[in-house]
Order: C-alpha cells, then structure tokens, then sequence
C-alpha cells in the first residue's frame, strides 16, 4: 500500500540518487534535509534527555547529589557559551571545558586500543597451541604484526644488518597493511551494495 510517508521517503531516495549524475539542485535539497532533521533531532533529543532533567535535578536540590552531579557539567556547558561573543577577554573561558573534552576523549581512545585491539592482539599472539593450522596461524599472526609494526619504524638505520632486516621486514608489512586495507574496502563495498539494495527493493516492492 503507497501513502504518503512512502511517497515522501521515495522523492528522497530518488533525488539522492540523482548524485550520480552530477552535482544538482534535487540532491542539495535532500542534503538539506538530512542535515535540517538532524539537527533538530539532536537538539530535541538533547533537550529532552539530557539539559531539561539537569535544569530540574538543580532547581529541585541543588545540593543534594543529583543537583551537584549535573552542576558540574552544567557549569562547563556555560562556560562554552563566551566563546559566541568572540570578545578576548572571557573567551578563554571555553578553554577549560575544551580541554577537558579533549583530554578525556584522547584517553578513551588510548584506553580503547589498548583494551580491544592490543592487548587482545597479543592474547591471541601468546596463547598455548594446538594442532598444526593453530601453529601456523600463530605464526603468521606474530610475523604479520612484527612486520606492520617495522613499517612505522623509521628511526633505524639502514647501512647495517639490523637496519637491512627492519627495511625488509617494514616491506612485508606494508604487503600486509595493503591486504587488510583491501578487505577493509570490500567489506564497506559490500555494506553499500546491501543498501543500495534495500532501498531499490522500497521502491520497487509496492510495484510487484
């Protein structure tokens, strides 16, 4: 059955695949409007669940723990806000929580790699063995990662044996980044396909 939500969803996917012709009004109206209901989404969503029960938490018991807990946050929120006047004197201000949102956003990603990447990484590198493939695939597993590894070395010199075997071994490695780089694209390849796919089924279902 068409209705007109259907209708509305159909003029949008048309329009966005009217990039493949080139740059054109049809499409920049789509981005327009993807970015417009965005946004709004984002701040009524912000609004909702995150600045209005802070507002009430403080207003309700500012000293109580759910009005210290969201003070401090709403603090560092208004002191983003003198960064709009562009004025010298208190613009600094919006330093603080910057700094904040960047020193604590730095170390999740560190803290991120370390525990679902490295760490994992050399679990599976130094776990006890089995049967042959087991062996094999903890072999190249450790070869692969100690080649990827010298390709971002580059401090070594090269006139020496030590520096002859980090080049050759930085060659491999680079081999290796390629391989994943390439199943890394196919796989996005093949998430496109599977939506390029749907959204041909959305238009053509109503039809069959």
């Amino acid at each position: 059955m068409i209705t007109l939500a259907y209708v509305i969803a159909a003029l949008l996917t048309v329009t966005v695949f009217s990039r493949i012709f080139g740059d054109n009004p049809l499409f920049r109206v789509a981005q327009y409007v993807f970015v417009g209901v965005s946004l709004g989404l984002a701040f009524v969503v912000a609004y909702q669940e995150v600045l209005r029960p802070a507002v009430v938490a403080v207003v309700a018991d500012p000293l109580g723990s759910a009005g210290l807990l969201y003070l401090v946050p709403l603090a560092l929120g208004l002191l983003l806000l003198p960064r709009i006047t562009r004025r010298q004197g208190f613009s600094w201000l919006a330093n603080i929580p910057l700094a904040i949102i960047f020193g604590v956003g730095a170390a999740l990603a560190a803290g991120g790699a370390l525990a679902g990447t490295l760490i994992p990484q050399v679990g599976l590198a130094a776990r006890p063995v089995g049967d042959l493939a087991q062996i094999i695939g903890a072999v190249v597993l450790a070869v692969a990662t100690i080649a990827v590894l010298c390709s971002f070395y580059f401090t070594v010199q090269g006139d020496n044996r030590l520096g002859r075997l980090v080049r050759g071994s930085a060659t491999i490695g680079h081999w290796v980044l390629m391989l994943a780089f390439g199943f890394f694209f196919a796989g996005a390849v093949q998430t496109y396909m599977a939506a390029l796919t749907e959204r041909l089924r959305f238009l053509v279902d109503p039809f069959l």
